[in-house]
């Protein structure tokens, strides 16, 4: 059975521990780079990683977004307000049906 992992600073990956996930708190977000290829060795399904980790390692990510596993997720670090992880899904749904769809929030 795969395992999930997740790679970020230590306030964003510390309340992962509980819930099973292998936690990897790096100092640098450069660090993940050496981590990467025990990640994607096969033990893990899915890889969650912070957006600063996800900057650093967009280049070695890109190499396995094909693949089936492991599935590599962009999430918020902790004091991040978010927007790789929304643009990257907003791509991906470009890709599928060739036009980009704008969410527009109503108004209230």
């Amino acid at each position: 059975m795969a395992r999930i992992a997740i790679v970020g600073d230590s306030t964003s990956v510390a309340g992962f521990r509980p819930l099973g996930f292998a936690v990897f708190p790096v100092e640098d977000a450069g660090d993940a780079r050496e981590l990467w290829s025990e990640l994607i060795g096969g033990e893990y399904g899915v890889v969650f990683v912070t957006e600063q980790v996800y900057a650093a390692i967009e280049d070695l990510a890109v190499e396995v977004t094909d693949r089936p596993i492991p599935a590599v997720t962009i999430i918020p670090g902790a004091g991040s307000a978010g927007g790789v992880g929304g643009a990257k899904i907003n791509r991906a749904i470009e890709r599928a049906l060739g036009t980009s769809m704008l969410i527009r929030e109503e108004e209230a």
